[in-house]
């Protein structure tokens, strides 16, 4: 058995400073070993040398995938260019992490899928923000059974302001407003809830900044085979915007306002930063009680320590190819029901 994973990373543009952070990632994890950046703009491999002193660098995915030497490439490049990139990886024979969004749709995701099983190699997706502090206290008190039985979860996150930032918000390039907040909040959904989903409602409207194509406010209400609903919502025409987290149970709530992931690009992990409202109700809500719930702490760097005992000892995949499926389909079913007006099944559940 091999005692390191050799790690290259595919992009490393300014935009976030992702192309850095997954590089800081894997240099953190003692078993990945950081070999090399690929970029096609020298300036940018040339800010990834001086970042990162002896790595090699490489001008065109060809040039990498002509080593044979190279286990693992991330790739951290614009969301159009995920599935080429991925499926051109699995067929060298290397194993994948892909950032979040995925893809761009459900055919691209399941074409990135089939990639992998034939080349017998990993494809995980890059949801490391289950591991932001927040949504880990807020999974901790729902599984200890802090609020009873969950039956609605609302998410919602952004604000009133245009909403132009690069390719992003070119729907060609970016899949469209769901997809640059989305794969944080539908994640943490699936992850929660961890149920079949059985259908999916979404709006979507475009009203005000008509610059651009992308909506400027979407919705995704999501059903799951036990009831609960949750509701998902992303908005560049929100003037009165509320809560990050709202988590309704039998026996209380949970409230969240996020902003407890500062740092995250910047560092590898981070202490705990803030805290959730818990409310609990008994005496059949006669009796109330409220208190803050000191955040756990942003361990993102376990997702890469996670991969590394996945392909040295056989560990589960920390996001799968799979679980990252579903959060596009979510996506892509939510637009369709808005074209419609009816609920949609989601692509798979069933399978």
């Amino acid at each position: 058995m091999p005692e390191t994973v050799r790690c290259a990373v595919i992009g490393y543009g300014p935009m976030h400073n992702f192309g850095w952070a997954h590089c800081a990632w894997i240099d953190h994890t003692p078993e990945l070993e950081l070999v090399g950046v690929c970029d096609i703009d020298p300036e940018r491999t040339a800010a990834a040398q001086a970042d990162w002193p002896g790595i090699e660098t490489w001008h065109s995915t060809a040039d990498l995938h002509a080593r044979d030497d190279i286990d693992l490439v991330s790739i951290v490049t614009p969301h159009f260019t995920h599935c080429p990139l991925a499926v051109e990886a699995l067929e060298a024979g290397r194993h994948v992490v892909v950032e979040k969004a995925m893809c761009l749709n459900v055919a691209e995701a399941t074409h990135m899928i089939e990639a992998a099983e034939a080349a017998g190699r990993t494809l995980a997706v890059h949801h490391n923000r289950r591991h932001d502090g927040d949504f880990r206290r807020i999974r901790q008190l729902v599984q200890d059974g802090e609020i009873g039985e969950v039956f609605q979860i609302d998410l919602q996150a952004g604000g009133y302001r245009n909403p132009e930032h690069g390719w992003y918000t070119q729907k060609a390039k970016g899949g469209g407003a769901f997809y640059f907040w989305g794969p944080h909040a539908v994640d943490w959904v699936l992850a929660l809830v961890g149920e079949k989903m059985t259908g999916v409602t979404g709006f979507f409207y475009k009203k005000v900044w008509h610059d651009l194509d992308i909506a400027d406010h979407v919705r995704a209400i999501i059903r799951f085979e036990s009831g609960t609903v949750a509701d998902v919502t992303w908005s560049h025409i929100n003037a009165a915007p509320g809560t990050l987290w709202r988590v309704l149970g039998t026996e209380g709530a949970i409230i969240g306002t996020g902003g407890a992931t500062r740092g995250y690009e910047h560092a590898v992990s981070t202490p705990p930063q803030g805290s959730v409202k818990l409310i609990r109700i008994s005496d059949r809500g006669h009796k109330r009680e409220e208190m803050e719930v000191p955040n756990l702490s942003n361990d993102w760097d376990t997702y890469w320590q996670d991969l590394a005992d996945h392909l040295l000892r056989g560990a589960p995949v920390p996001v799968s190819g799979h679980d990252g499926r579903r959060t596009i389909a979510v996506f892509e079913t939510a637009e369709k029901s808005s074209q419609t007006g009816r609920t949609e099944p989601v692509p798979y559940e069933d399978s």
